[in-house]
């Protein structure tokens, strides 16, 4: 019944008619584009924008990567109150003509509404795209990526149109949101600590919503069609890496604000070395452990807060103090 009634919605209708025509196009060109568009919607996972934003924040420019942090990161809990409210249902659930690629359901098990990859572009690449708006060649092209990233979501059947433009909508008005904030905290630095307060509290408050929320617990043929407690467990561990890293910005910004324009290109290849076995041998295992194991709530969550506290703000101390026992001597 629940099926039939959704498949039946009239506002769902000229989207799922979309996904039709686009799954029919999918069919006649064959798996090469299938594997085309599953390497494009990678760019909009978290690993890959954890990775660049990383890059930047210790090594090119620590102001760029302090704002793309705060952008991913609001993002990020915006993502997860937006998916926990609304539990809207992937397209092949509404609809028995859609059947998206076997691979890509790995990354789509949960809610469906907004586009989590489209959050991530719109929030990091998109947020790139916009510090480089005055290099109107590099900028355009990031933004042709952030636009095949968002058709690749509909392309391999896993979004309806509507997640796809929830999440660019949103990411857009978080540039801007989060540009401005920036300006107004650097006006007086102690703004950042009640911006860390704010932003803590918002996390504790989304945690207790998700936490005690009720779910659907809807099925077809006996089968339940999203498991809510899956959908709450990858939720937390986001809030708990979120709480990690924005601690970590915004007490490494007040407290130790370290350097990146005037160090050498040797310090800058050094940073970026032992900061990516920070990623690979981290945060990378960690974030796949936890997604494919479910843990208890205790453990998840002071795990990806210490991952996202280490990337933000236990590195950049580290680096900055060994860097000024080298200067000394």
């Amino acid at each position: 019944m629940i099926h039939e009634f959704m498949t039946c919605d009239n506002w769902l209708n000229p989207q799922i008619d979309y996904l039709v025509w686009i799954q029919n196009i999918r069919l006649q060109l064959g798996p090469v584009f299938d594997n085309l568009f599953l390497n494009i919607t990678a760019f909009g996972e978290l690993p890959a924008a954890t990775l660049l934003i990383s890059i930047i924040y210790w090594c090119i420019d620590a102001e760029a990567g302090f704002y793309l942090f705060s952008l991913n990161s609001l993002g990020l809990l915006c993502l997860q109150i937006f998916k926990n409210c609304a539990c809207i249902y992937r397209p092949w659930i509404l609809s028995e003509k859609i059947h998206p690629i076997p691979s890509a359901l790995e990354m789509a098990r949960g809610y469906s509404f907004p586009s989590g990859h489209c959050m991530i572009a719109a929030t990091s690449w998109g947020g790139l795209a916009f510090l480089l708006r005055k290099r109107k060649i590099i900028s355009t092209l990031i933004v042709l990526l952030i636009i095949l990233i968002a058709f690749s979501r509909t392309y391999l059947g896993v979004h309806t149109p509507q997640d796809v433009l929830t999440g660019l909508v949103t990411g857009l008005i978080l540039i801007f949101a989060i540009h401005y904030l920036m300006k107004w905290c650097e006006k007086d630095k102690n703004r950042y600590l009640y911006l860390l307060g704010l932003v803590n509290i918002s996390i504790i408050l989304t945690l207790i919503y998700i936490i005690y929320k009720k779910y659907p617990l809807d099925y077809i043929d006996g089968k339940l069609l999203v498991n809510p407690y899956h959908a709450k467990y990858v939720a937390i561990l986001f809030c708990g890496w979120l709480m990690g890293l924005i601690n970590g910005l915004l007490i490494c910004k007040r407290f130790f604000p370290f350097e990146t324009k005037n160090i050498t290109l040797k310090t800058r290849i050094i940073r970026a070395i032992f900061g990516l076995f920070i990623f690979y041998g981290i945060f990378y295992p960690t974030n796949n452990y936890l997604a494919s194991h479910t843990c208890q709530y205790r453990v998840g969550i002071p795990v990806m807060f210490l991952v996202g506290f280490l990337i933000t703000g236990i590195y950049p101390f580290i680096f900055t103090k060994i860097e000024k026992m080298i200067t000394n001597k």
